[in-house]
């Protein structure tokens, strides 16, 4: 493999507010990666006012960038608020949240993972 530059017209923004892990507001996603890495996977994800990714887990350490507005992260012990220029580290198979619920900005984030990470949509009754 070489060294490969990915333009920021490279790929698409897709709408994925219908997706079972997003509630509250439109959400859109964007690979930044793609095909171009076997090790990691990144993408920015656009939430709009309200929208948040509910209760989940990944089988992997996940990395959030905020580039843009101002959002909130939560897992069981409580909520945080962040905005551009924060990073948060989410351990593996802990149970969190993130989007700009709550704020009435929207956000956006880079989301960053090892390649193959999965993740897992927690039933959001079982979870409150």
């Amino acid at each position: 493999m070489t060294l490969r530059i990915l333009k920021s017209d490279d790929g698409d923004t897709i709408e994925r507010t219908k997706m079972a892990i997003f509630e509250g507001g439109q959400v859109w996603t964007r690979a930044l990666t793609g095909s171009a890495s076997t090790q990691v996977n990144v993408q920015v994800v656009q939430f709009g006012p309200g929208a948040r990714a509910g209760w989940h887990r990944h089988t992997s350490d996940q990395v959030l960038y905020v580039v843009a507005g101002i959002g909130q992260v939560g897992n069981r012990e409580g909520e945080h608020v962040i905005s551009a220029g924060d990073c948060v580290v989410v351990p593996a198979e802990e149970d969190h949240w993130h989007g700009a619920h709550g704020t009435g900005s929207p956000m956006s984030h880079l989301s960053i993972m090892p390649a193959g990470s999965q993740t897992t949509v927690l039933d959001s009754q079982a979870n409150q």
